[in-house]
């Protein structure tokens, strides 16, 4: 069945899987290799599949064993058994090329986000230029508001990434260093992510890695919008034309527009902060308010129990893959019931997930601890406070805001 060299690895299993367990029967599975380039099957991979009772000491043991099997090149994957509460299944892997570089080149997320930079700038200089036919605003340079317009999205973005990165790295997964999507369109931007090279061990390791991003990208968003907020501007509405805005772009800087998607949050603290909303004017935001805006739209986006998004993760550090795979159907039937306008997003999201699911962490059958239970029911809370609301929905529900 092996070669001598697989006979000495999976010899080497045996040992260590039975120092750590108790093992009651042991099967060997076939795992495909194919060629990506040509999608052809290579020579198949037998993986070892152990049968084991769920004692109290799983979840420790399995820290021991990822350790020790990652010496000899290969990872255990611990999941229920499909018919017996009482056992488990634990499969065990080789390593990948992927998972064993060490390695990682700075070239493309440089280039990705130096072209990020860029494209955000121009679409920050195409919306904001045409407000210069305003005449309090005329004097202001659209060079300087559309590098501050950059900054603070860019920052925002990047900051949820690092969250991601550093958190991964604290729990010892590799991860990559933020590669970011330009897109000279729209906000100028798709956002960006971070390519995880190992996988996660535990349920309380995918909970902190899911929540990491959205907590570190809310903490800057909240920063931008303030400080733009209190730099916005008051103008008196006679002095506004009509037709001003770009349609290339959706960037409607007016803080009481009916073209944009209301946030709970953000109108909260626009309502607080900014002085003179009534009578004859009108309020524009800083571009730095405008991204504090965006950072929120995408933390209340990214908090929404979906597949894998942030949400999606912490979810699935709460339930099985089964519930899960409910809750992602559901939670993307809610949005396009609720928010008509991000029906293609969830379709987007759900085609992603029907092909890759959710691979959720190495031990599946770990338990989170009861604080990460209560901060995932305040995530809950924060979701709901930045996710984006229909103006006519927004109006109903909260007609002082207005």
């Amino acid at each position: 069945m092996f070669n001598n060299i697989g006979f000495w690895a999976y010899s080497k299993i045996d040992e260590v899987i039975n120092s750590y367990f108790t093992v009651t029967a042991i099967s060997y599975k076939p795992l495909p290799q194919t060629n990506r380039r040509t999608s052809t099957p290579l020579q198949i991979e037998v993986i070892p599949a152990y049968e084991i009772i769920r004692r109290s000491d799983l979840t420790s043991n399995m820290e021991i064993v990822n350790q020790e099997l990652r010496e000899y090149g290969f990872i255990p994957l611990l999941r229920p058994h499909p018919t017996q509460e009482s056992r488990a299944m634990l499969y065990i892997f080789p390593l990948s090329k992927r998972m064993r570089e060490t390695e990682q080149k700075l070239t493309t997320p440089l280039i990705l986000f130096g072209l990020t930079v860029l494209s955000v700038f121009f679409v920050g200089f195409m919306s904001w230029d045409v407000l210069r036919r305003i005449e309090p605003l005329s004097d202001l340079n659209p060079i300087v508001t559309s590098l501050l317009y950059a900054i603070g999205l860019i920052g925002i973005v990047g900051i949820h990434e690092l969250g991601h990165m550093f958190v991964s790295r604290m729990h010892g997964v590799k991860a990559s260093w933020p590669y970011f999507l330009p897109f000279p369109f729209g906000y100028g931007t798709f956002g960006a992510f971070i390519s995880q090279k190992t996988p996660i061990k535990s349920k309380n390791d995918l909970f902190d890695v899911g929540l990491a991003g959205p907590i570190f990208g809310f903490i800057a968003s909240i920063f931008f919008t303030i400080v733009g907020l209190m730099i916005s501007f008051v103008v008196d509405a006679s002095v506004v034309p009509e037709n001003l805005f770009n349609p290339l772009t959706p960037m409607d800087f007016r803080l009481f527009s009916d073209t944009r998607l209301r946030i709970i949050l953000f109108e909260a603290l626009a309502y607080i902060i900014i002085p003179n909303k009534g009578g004859d004017t009108q309020i524009f935001l800083h571009p730095l308010a405008f991204a504090g805006y965006i950072g929120l739209l995408l933390t209340g986006i990214n908090l929404i129990p979906i597949g894998q998004l942030d949400g999606g993760h912490v979810a699935r550090s709460l339930f099985s893959e089964n519930n899960h795979r409910i809750l992602t159907y559901l939670s993307a039937g809610l949005i396009i019931l609720l928010i008509p306008e991000l029906w293609l997003f969830a379709i987007l999201i759900l085609l992603m997930y029907s092909r890759t699911g959710h691979a959720g962490p190495l031990d599946d059958l770990s338990t989170i601890t009861l604080s990460r239970k209560i901060i995932a029911t305040l995530s809950i809370v924060l979701a709901v406070l930045c996710l984006p609301i229909p103006v006519e929905l927004f109006n109903l529900l909260f007609p002082f805001f207005s």
